[in-house]
Order: structure tokens, then C-alpha cells, then sequence
């Protein structure tokens, strides 16, 4: 039986050759401000114009530069420690073969164009997406591959060097990550309160409804960041070093900020961590309060009916307005009906149709880019790559998750079920490995559960402990 994979400190420095020596500080310095990227990331995202597109701005310069630390401190910590990262190698090798399986697709565009044509018609509907020319399109594919995927490299590096990743630098990171989410919500209040514009607004028969995004366009993307925020507060809990009190006013502040964006998707995906994490901590919440006198229980129970009766006069007109909108406004839920989820079933059943004559080559690599908006993960990368796509991401997963788990508690491993069950619910209808920012967030957590629920006998006292090198 093989024993689990662990986290190990480098052996002694003095007999490691000086040239090697000298590329551990540079190589420090490079993870430290990767993970200040990470956790800064949201704040860049904020200026500059709000578009449908993607377009050049501070965030995309930040995501850029990120990915760049990550990928050099990997090859630096690489050219001193003379060995592959383990158990990540395969998932590092899935990520050349899906790189590679773009550059062939990049290179068959010309000879693709008859198949090609049909996805450049003309007269669908607004969720099909534009227009993307092939060669552009597969060129900023295999760039949101490389950016979204690069905090491998950076768990790679934590492997080796466990102490660069103390439990106090990753609660930094958890609270930039934190902060940026307060700053959004923040504004996606004022929005809800008439003070800051809209950015997206839904398309209905008697005219436009708002929708809150925060800094951002779309409200789905003020929802990943909500939804990863969600999970820090639980995820990390106390090692936060945030008053119970402030912690929770965060929580409800979250939760609140999803429901008021009318993504419904996201308010499934916050639903179901709170419930999973609540679920949890439901029994030592239930000794916690039979421990407490009545005296401090009734008046406690009080106040916070006192709070859900003012916020529901209050807002009660306004949060069921929400509430009707999202229960009604959700299309056909027939399968067949072209309008099956707003028009995603119309989306599935073509790409369904155009793969039916689809050469061999095309069903094993892809075409290398999306010629239509899927609004679902698994048929993305399946349209992008191919079947051989499907296999590599798999694969990723299946590393990270057992390469993970091993290193764990059941603490850990818990909310490391509630992270991947969420992304999977997530990327039904939403493309998560194509947003960079998401992956990010979605990687970097595999970090945080093994800093703050390390298992003691695999994880050396350097993962909490140690420093600069």
C-alpha cells in the first residue's frame, strides 16, 4: 500500500550548491507577490469601463502578471530542488497536452473552414454570443488556460517549499480576498439603492430590470467572488482571527449580496455551501447553546427575530419582487424546448446537431475555441479540446483533489467536498475553467485547507512556522 503523499521541507541549505542557493530568494520573492496578486486581484477589477467583451484593463494586466510569478517561481524552485512536484506532474503534463491540443487546433483552421462556416451565421439570438474568429478565438482560449490554470505551478511550489506558505501569509491573502468582496458588495448596494449605475440589465417584454454586479458587468461575476468568500468564512473559520460577531455580520453580508444580484446560480452555489458547512458545525452549535444560560439565550433569540421582522417590513416588497422575478423568469424547463433554461437548451441542441457530422479529429481535439457561447462547463471543454480535453481535466481534478485530501483532516476533506461539489453545480451552466479569477480562487483554496487542516503527522510545523528562506 502506498503511503500518502506529504508535504516536505527542503534538506539542509549547506549542501545544496551555492548557484542553486541563490535562486531561493528571488523565487520567495515571486511567490510572495503571487499571492498578493491573488488577493488583490478584485480591487484591480473595479476601474476602467464595464463591457460585455474582454478587454484590456488592470484587472486583466493583474491576472497577466499573476500567472507570470506563479509560472517563473515554479521554474526557479524547479532549477533548485532538480525534481518534479510529485503527484502534480501528471496534472502538469494534462495542462501541456490540453496547450498542445490547441496549437494543432490553431494550425488545422484553415483546413476546418467548410466545418467551420456554419458556426458564422447570423440571425440567433443574443445568447449565442458574436461572431469569434477561429484563430482568435483559439489563441485567447489557450491564454485563459494558461492564466487560469497557472496557481498549479504555485501549489507545486508549495509542495516543495512548504515553508513559504506560513498560515499567517495565507490569512493575508484571505483577507485582501475578503476586503475586495466587501468593496463589491458595497457597490452593488449602492447600485440596488439608485446611487451607482447599473452595468446589466435583463432583457424582458415590458422593459429592462437592473441587475447588481458590483465592479464588474455581469452579476456572475460578482457571484464567484461571492461564493468564494463564503467558503473562506468557513473554510478557514477562527485561524481568520476575526470576532465571531464580525465574521458573521460578513457572512450575512454575502449571502444577502447574493440574493440582491438575482443570479440564481449563484445563490444555488452560496445555498449549498452554507448548508453543507452549517451542517457540519450544526452539532457543536447545538452543545454550544444548551451550554449558555436561558438568560443569555432568550434575549439573544429576541433580537434576532426583532432583526428578520424589520428587515422583512423593511424590505419584504422589494426582497419578494426578487424572489417572483427569479421564480418566474427562467424559461422553458422542458428539455426539448428550444427555450429549456433561457435559451441554453436551443445552444446544447445545435452544437448537438453540428457534431453529428463532425470529422474524427474535431471529436478527439475540439476546434480550439468556443464559435458559440455554451453556458456549461463540461460541453465548453469538450467543444474546445475535444474528448482527449475531457480526459485532461479529469485528470487535473482527480490529482488535486487526491493530492489534497491526503494532506488533510476530515475538517479539510469536508469542506473540500463542499468546494468541488459547488464548482460542479457552478459549471452546469457557467464556464468556471474559463474564468481566470475563479481558478484562481478555486486553487488557491486547495492551499488554504492544507494550511489551516493540515494532518500534524503529514505536515511539518514549517507549513505554519517558517519564512523567508
Amino acid at each position: 500500500m502506498s503511503r500518502p503523499a506529504s508535504l516536505r521541507a527542503e534538506p539542509d541549505s549547506t549542501r545544496t550548491p551555492e548557484r542553486r542557493r541563490r535562486l531561493e530568494s528571488p523565487s520567495w520573492f515571486l511567490v510572495v507577490a503571487a499571492l498578493a496578486l491573488i488577493g488583490l486581484k478584485p480591487l484591480f477589477d473595479i476601474p476602467g469601463e464595464k463591457t460585455a467583451q474582454d478587454t484590456v484593463d488592470l484587472g486583466f494586466v493583474a491576472s497577466t502578471a499573476g500567472a507570470a510569478l506563479m509560472v517563473a517561481a515554479f521554474v526557479l524552485v524547479l532549477a533548485v530542488t532538480r525534481r518534479l512536484p510529485g503527484k502534480l506532474t501528471l496534472a502538469l503534463v494534462a495542462l501541456l497536452v490540453l496547450g498542445l491540443l490547441s496549437v494543432v487546433s490553431l494550425l488545422l483552421v484553415p483546413a476546418r473552414e467548410g466545418f467551420l462556416d456554419q458556426f458564422a451565421v447570423t440571425g440567433l439570438r443574443d445568447i449565442f454570443g458574436p461572431y469569434v474568429d477561429p484563430t482568435r478565438g483559439t489563441l485567447t482560449q489557450a491564454a485563459q488556460l494558461a492564466v487560469g490554470f497557472a496557481p498549479i505551478t504555485l501549489l507545486a511550489v508549495m509542495l516543495a517549499k512548504p515553508q513559504w506558505f506560513t498560515l499567517e501569509r495565507i490569512r493575508w491573502v484571505l483577507l485582501l480576498v475578503l476586503f475586495g468582496a466587501v468593496v463589491h458588495s458595497a457597490i452593488a448596494w449602492l447600485q440596488v439603492a439608485g446611487v451607482v449605475d447599473y452595468t446589466f440589465y435583463f432583457k424582458l417584454p415590458g422593459g429592462n430590470i437592473g441587475r447588481a454586479s458590483g465592479g464588474y458587468f455581469h452579476p456572475a461575476s460578482l457571484g464567484r467572488l461571492l461564493i468564494f468568500s463564503v467558503f473562506i468564512l468557513y473554510a478557514a473559520g477562527d485561524r481568520l482571527r476575526l470576532k465571531p460577531l464580525l465574521r458573521f455580520a460578513l457572512l450575512a453580508l454575502m449571502v444577502a449580496t447574493a440574493v440582491v444580484t438575482t443570479h440564481r446560480l449563484t445563490i444555488l452555489c452560496v445555498a449549498i455551501l452554507v448548508v453543507a458547512m452549517e451542517l457540519r458545525r450544526l452539532p457543536g452549535l447545538v452543545r454550544w447553546i444548551r451550554g449558555r444560560p436561558l438568560r443569555v439565550t432568550v434575549p439573544a433569540g429576541l433580537l434576532l427575530l426583532a432583526g428578520v421582522v424589520v428587515l422583512l417590513v423593511r424590505w419584504g416588497p422589494f426582497l419578494w419582487g426578487r424572489a417572483r422575478f427569479l421564480l418566474t423568469q427562467i424559461g422553458s424547463l422542458d428539455p426539448h424546448s428550444k427555450d429549456f433554461i433561457r435559451g441554453r437548451g436551443e445552444i446544447w441542441f445545435e452544437i448537438a446537431q453540428a457534431w453529428r457530422d463532425a470529422p474524427v479529429d474535431v471529436w478527439l481535439i475540439g476546434l480550439g475555441y468556443e464559435p458559440w457561447n455554451t453556458h456549461s462547463d463540461p460541453i465548453r471543454v469538450f467543444v474546445v479540446w475535444g474528448l482527449l480535453g475531457l480526459v485532461c481535466i479529469g485528470a487535473i481534478c482527480t490529482v488535486l483533489w487526491r493530492t489534497t485530501s491526503e494532506l488533510i483532516t476530515f475538517e479539510g476533506q469536508w469542506a473540500l467536498v463542499a468546494l468541488y461539489f459547488t464548482a460542479a453545480v457552478f459549471a452546469a451552466t457557467q464556464k468556471p475553467t474559463s474564468y481566470s479569477y475563479f481558478m484562481w480562487l478555486f486553487l488557491f483554496s486547495h492551499m488554504l485547507v492544507v494550511a489551516v487542516h493540515p494532518r500534524d503527522a503529514l505536515v511539518p510545523s514549517a507549513v505554519r512556522n517558517g519564512d523567508h528562506p
